[in-house]
């Protein structure tokens, strides 16, 4: 069965994006070797905030940002992504997400957004959490974990550091695997 992965970046307090969605204070310039991670996926799903972010960011381009990999946007207010090999989901998250899984392929990137993560949690549909932890205070945003119901126990798999060396500075890279009962 195909894992579920929540990848994303956060500030060290929690964020995932500033209260207008925006994501400048992340960096691709880390020593990380990110396509190690884009070689384990070839599925993406995403909330429409997520997408239209993206949108917003790309101006313009009518390309899938992830180019060969199945990509889905789950949205109850969205018709159509506006590109191609892009789709909207607008049914149960849980049925979908388990279809997904048991079907052949390698993992499956969740990659935003916070509800949409809560959700994926709730219904227990996430099997581990991938998270580069950038090293700033952003004070208040959009959290990674918005309130959800239940706890959820995590083992932890993986700690890397990656570091910036023009910042002097570095990010911790965290692999856990979600406990299920």
């Amino acid at each position: 069965m195909r894992k579920v992965v929540l990848g994303l970046g956060i500030s060290l307090d929690g964020y995932i994006a500033r209260k207008n969605g925006a994501v400048d204070w992340l960096s691709m310039d880390w020593d990380y070797d990110w396509m190690a991670f884009f070689k384990t996926i070839d599925t993406v799903v995403m909330g429409r905030r997520s997408w239209d972010k993206y949108l917003e960011m790309s101006p313009g381009e009518d390309k899938n940002p992830y180019s060969g990999m199945d990509t889905y946007v789950f949205s109850r207010t969205l018709e159509e992504s506006g590109v191609d090999g892009v789709e909207v989901v607008d049914g149960d998250i849980g049925e979908f997400v388990r279809g997904l899984k048991e079907s052949d392929g390698k993992k499956i990137w969740l990659s935003g957004g916070g509800e949409l993560a809560a959700a994926f949690l709730e219904q227990d549909l996430v099997d581990e959490l991938y998270l580069g932890v950038t090293p700033i205070l952003l004070g208040s945003g959009i959290p990674l974990f918005p309130e959800f119901n239940r706890e959820i126990p995590l083992r932890l798999v993986e700690n890397n550091t990656c570091h910036n060396k023009a910042k002097d500075n570095a990010m911790l890279e965290l692999t856990y695997e979600v406990v299920h009962d």
